[in-house]
């Protein structure tokens, strides 16, 4: 391979990268503003979460079913068609000042477009990216794009009190960068090789199974502690003013986006010292949460969300990186779209918080969410010397 050509290939991840930039945006533009529907468009507090959380419907069978969709058609049609759905979900929730059922339409296609994405797009990176650096180029594309969304949205319905507009700069946004991608060219083609080697090796799949999935729904369990149960806990169910949830959500994804390049030199191949660190840290998280719970302190409460932030982003980087090294070539998409389809576990929990509240105090609620968080660790811990076995067993992709 020519010099031109693997400078033609290094390059070119900027454009799926963009786009989970893009679809990230999306997906988060609404959590910043989940108190300010409460105090302005009267929606309760369980109902502005359930609306976050509709956002899983559309996400989840992209995650099962859109990998192994991209991994047989290719990277860039399932790219294109993130980018089309993230438009039509701002779209959707413009018409939220309507009647609620659109925030919902909106979440529900805000999903599919950010799954499809999550699949394709990192896969898409993974393929034009040297060594390890996929993992983390796809990581901070979409870290960063969880950490841009909200903040814009935020100062945007800050400055004009008009969310819809907000939606519409997305919207723009994204078609514009819609128009430039599809004029780009996709994935290179990979060289025709036997079916079983394609696949995941059965040593790879135990590995997934038993070391990555159990710390995967703490991925994003940590980025909505940090964004939305911070705030939840302070405001007392009325919603946090919209200044502290923008601020809560700026901390824990931009921290989550800026640590990885750090959290890349910790590594060691062949080890579980990410997930390890992740979730001490994430544990930490939760121990500084139970006066957050006690008192409402604000102060505590960002205190709460930096180490969030960072815990997300540690295990971002560390599960991703698992993964991208472990998935057979033909079964990229497919074992990501596992993974991210676990980490989602996570979003579910502001949910569950408001739900919980209704008969019980949410400090029990924190302090269950330790326990879960220690309970992973110590599977993790348990697990970790299976790294060190042979990987290379291929099975068949279809397994």
């Amino acid at each position: 391979m020519t010099a031109t050509i693997r400078t033609q290939r290094a390059g070119s991840w900027w454009f799926p990268g963009i786009c989970l930039v893009l679809t990230g945006w999306c997906a988060n533009q609404y959590v910043s503003l989940i108190g300010w529907y409460q105090q302005h468009r009267e929606l309760s507090e369980v109902a502005a979460f359930l609306v976050l959380a509709s956002y899983v419907v559309g996400l989840l069978p992209m995650l099962v079913f859109a990998g192994s969709w991209a991994d047989r058609l290719g990277r860039k049609p399932f790219t294109l068609l993130a980018l089309i759905a993230s438009i039509g979900g701002s779209v959707l929730l413009m018409l939220g000042a309507q009647a609620e059922v659109w925030l919902h339409a909106g979440r529900v296609l805000t999903g599919v477009g950010m799954g499809l994405a999550m699949v394709a797009a990192t896969s898409w990176i993974k393929e034009v990216s040297p060594g390890a650096s996929g993992a983390v180029r796809a990581g901070l594309c979409t870290s960063l794009g969880f950490a841009v969304g909200p903040v814009i949205s935020g100062a945007l319905v800050g400055a004009t009190w008009n969310p819809e507009l907000a939606y519409l700069v997305h919207a723009i946004t994204a078609a514009a960068w819609l128009v430039l991608i599809a004029f780009q060219p996709g994935t290179p083609r990979r060289e025709p090789v036997q079916q079983a080697v394609q696949g995941t090796s059965a040593q790879g799949l135990k590995i997934f199974n038993r070391l990555v999935l159990p710390m995967a729904p703490w991925v994003f369990g940590l980025a909505t502690s940090g964004f939305a149960v911070v705030p939840a806990l302070t405001g007392r169910g009325a919603g946090a003013s919209l200044l502290f949830s923008t601020i809560t959500v700026a901390v824990t994804m931009g921290l989550g986006a800026l640590i990885q390049p750090f959290a890349r030199r910790w590594d060691r191949p062949g080890t579980a010292r990410l997930l390890i660190i992740g979730l001490l840290t994430a544990i930490t998280t939760y121990l500084v949460m139970i006066p957050v719970a006690l008192t409402g302190s604000t102060a505590l409460g960002l205190v709460a969300s930096v180490l969030a932030g960072c815990a997300n982003g540690i295990l971002l980087l560390g599960g991703l990186g698992q993964v991208l090294a472990l998935a057979g070539p033909g079964e990229v998409g497919k074992l990501t779209g596992r993974f991210y389809s676990v980490c989602y576990i996570g979003f579910l929990i502001p949910t569950l918080l408001s739900l919980w509240r209704l008969f019980a105090d949410p400090l029990y609620f924190i302090l269950l969410l330790g326990v879960l968080c220690v309970l992973s660790l110590v599977c993790v811990l348990s697990n970790r010397t299976l790294l060190a076995g042979p990987k290379m067993q291929p099975v068949k992709s279809g397994s």
